[in-house]
């Protein structure tokens, strides 16, 4: 069974599923890579970046088709055949929620398997399709994928508490082993129903926004479209109570903003997605991965992040609009008038 595990002393992993791949604890997240909307990367600088992660044995890569209209995954798989590392990366990447037929299921693996040069390891299905397609259609467009030997193992990404479930029960062929969804300190939502039935269901949560796009890490500067667009990055960025948590944690600790957080979330059983542009983002993770968080910092973090459990709802609802918007329409938005996100 393949593994993404380096041999780095400092690298720890965990299972996908209850039967899947074993991976490392965090995931480099490649949508900053492709999407202008975090305004464009240095490319020598990002190959750096991958090059240290790689060599620190930090081998598990989250990617997209519409990242960058498959930017990202061209320049990944461009990166890693440069480094050597291709077959021994592990990599998650995603069909749009769009996708509702075999043929288009099968075509978008089929590209993205071409602009990395090699298969993904893990498929998701980005968010649920639109009205009428339920969670069901979905993973049979995900079991026909794996039929056609495009890819290992299937998961889902944005699917809400009974979205999941369906998903898991209407799974014949394969273990449905991921669900990736938004979960930081800031944003604490999913913990109401989505992540205590995932746990019931033994999906493992990969969680995206890690950092609040940077807010967690310290950033208070909305720099960018992706910044500026983010309510949760300009409430946690203003944060007094929240911020002084994470920089007590930091200098106890040894560590950095972003390592604490980081940390905090591999301490609830999650695998971060983090955002990768520089070597000090890899170097975040690394400081992070070598922590152990005591009990009493754990219960500060804990208490000061306390009101983000409720404070965007109770029901997760990232990406639900989508669901009213038709096949053609979701394409239309997310090819013409987001190009390139």
């Amino acid at each position: 069974m393949k593994t993404a595990m380096g041999t780095t002393s400092m690298q720890k992993a965990r299972r996908l599923g209850r039967n899947g791949p074993t991976v490392p604890l965090v995931a480099l997240g490649l949508w900053q890579a492709g999407g202008k909307m975090w305004g464009g990367i240095d490319r020598e600088e990002f190959r750096d970046t991958i090059r240290f992660a790689v060599e620190n044995g930090l081998l598990l890569f989250d990617t997209a088709e519409l990242y960058g209209l498959g930017g990202s995954e061209k320049l990944l798989g461009s990166l890693l055949r440069e480094l050597g590392a291709r077959d021994e990366a592990f990599i998650v990447t995603k069909i749009a929620g769009y996708r509702v037929t075999v043929r288009g299921a099968v075509k978008a693996v089929e590209a993205s398997s071409r602009r990395l040069g090699r298969k993904p390891d893990v498929i998701l299905y980005h968010w649920p399709p639109p009205y009428p397609f339920t969670a069901c259609r979905a993973v049979r467009l995900l079991e026909a994928v794996l039929d056609r030997g495009l890819a290992g193992w299937i998961g889902v990404s944005n699917f809400d508490a009974d979205q999941l479930e369906e998903a898991v029960h209407c799974a014949k062929k394969a273990e449905i082993l991921v669900d990736q969804i938004h979960y930081s300190m800031a944003y604490r939502l999913p913990e109401n129903r989505l992540i205590p039935r995932a746990r019931r269901l033994g999906v493992t949560i990969m969680a995206w926004s890690p950092l609040a796009k940077g807010a967690l890490a310290g950033k208070t500067l909305a720099d960018n479209r992706a910044r500026k667009m983010d309510p949760v990055f300009k409430r946690a960025a203003q944060d007094k109570e929240l911020q002084q948590a994470l920089a007590t944690a930091a200098s106890r600790l040894g560590a950095d903003k972003a390592s604490i957080a980081i940390a905090w979330l591999i301490a609830r059983d999650t695998i971060p997605v983090v955002g990768v542009r520089r070597r000090s983002h890899v170097e975040s993770i690394i400081r992070a991965l070598q922590l152990e968080i005591p009990p009493e910092l754990l219960k500060e973090l804990d208490k000061a992040s306390e009101k983000y459990v409720t404070i965007w709802g109770k029901k997760y609802s990232e990406l639900r609009f989508n669901r009213f918007l038709p096949p053609p329409i979701q394409y239309f938005v997310f090819n013409i008038v987001l190009r390139g996100i």
